[in-house]
C-alpha cells in the first residue's frame, strides 16, 4: 500500500478510538502501510465496554464491529512463559495479579505483547497516546536496547512507539487525506475525544509541509 516497512503495529485502546470514532479506518489502514491493526484482548474489551461510560466513542465501537477482519488482529492475553517473564521484569508481579488490575490494563497488555513479539525477534511498534504508558514504553526500548547492546538481547527483534500525532503524519505523507481542509475537519473531531491532543491543530506541525506535498506553481 505504500512504503512503509513491514512491523507489528501493537494499539492501546485511545489512538485506535481517535481513528474509529471519525470514521478514519481508511487513513489508519493507510497509515501503518496496509499492516495488521493488532491488539490484545483487553483492549477489544475496553473498545466494547468504555462506550457505555463515555459515549462519545459508542459511534467507534460500531464501527470497529465492522473493521474488515483482514486489516485486525485480536491477540489472546492467556499467559505464555515469555508473558510471564515479560511481566515479572517490567512490573514486579505475576500476570494474575496484572490481570486484576483493570485500570491500564489494556495499555499494560500492548507493552508485554510488544516486548515478547521484539524478544522473538520481530519489529514492533507500539501505538500508545498516554503519557504513562510512553514513559513504560520508552524505558523498555531502552532496557531491550542495552542488552543487545551488551549481547544478552535478541539479534533482530526492536521496540518503539508512535502517537496518533505520528499515524496522522503517515497518513498525510501517503495522501490518505482528500485535501487538508479534510484532514483539519478530521483532526478536529479527534482533539475533542479526549486530552491527548493539542487542540490546535497548527500547535502540532501537521499543517506544513512536509508532510503535505509542495505546493505545485
Amino acid at each position: 500500500m505504500n512504503g512503509r516497512p513491514r512491523m507489528a503495529y501493537i494499539f492501546d485502546t485511545g489512538p485506535l478510538f481517535k481513528f474509529l470514532a471519525t470514521d478514519c479506518v481508511p487513513q489508519l489502514i493507510s497509515a501503518i502501510g496496509g499492516s495488521t491493526v493488532v491488539v490484545p484482548e483487553a483492549v477489544d474489551f475496553e473498545i466494547h465496554d468504555t462506550p457505555d461510560r463515555r459515549p462519545q466513542f459508542r459511534h467507534a465501537r460500531d464501527v470497529w464491529k465492522k473493521f474488515p477482519p483482514r486489516f485486525r488482529d485480536v491477540i489472546p492475553d492467556s499467559p505464555s512463559e515469555e508473558l510471564r517473564r515479560c511481566c515479572n521484569r517490567v512490573f514486579g508481579i505475576d500476570l494474575e495479579t496484572l490481570y486484576r488490575h483493570k485500570k491500564d490494563l489494556g495499555e499494560n497488555m500492548m507493552l508485554l505483547h510488544g516486548l515478547s513479539r521484539a524478544h522473538a525477534g520481530e519489529k514492533v511498534v507500539l501505538i500508545c497516546d498516554d503519557q504513562g504508558g510512553i514513559a513504560k514504553a520508552e524505558e523498555q526500548i531502552r532496557v531491550l536496547r542495552h542488552r543487545q547492546h551488551l549481547g544478552t538481547g535478541p539479534a533482530e527483534g526492536s521496540l518503539s512507539y508512535a502517537k496518533t500525532t505520528s499515524l496522522l503524519h503517515w497518513a498525510i505523507e501517503v495522501g490518505s487525506f482528500k485535501s487538508q481542509e479534510h484532514f483539519i475537519k478530521k483532526y478536529n473531531m479527534m482533539a475533542e475525544l479526549d486530552e491527548a491532543l493539542p487542540k490546535k491543530v497548527k500547535d502540532t506541525g501537521l499543517t506544513k509541509r512536509p508532510p503535505w506535498p509542495p505546493v505545485d506553481h
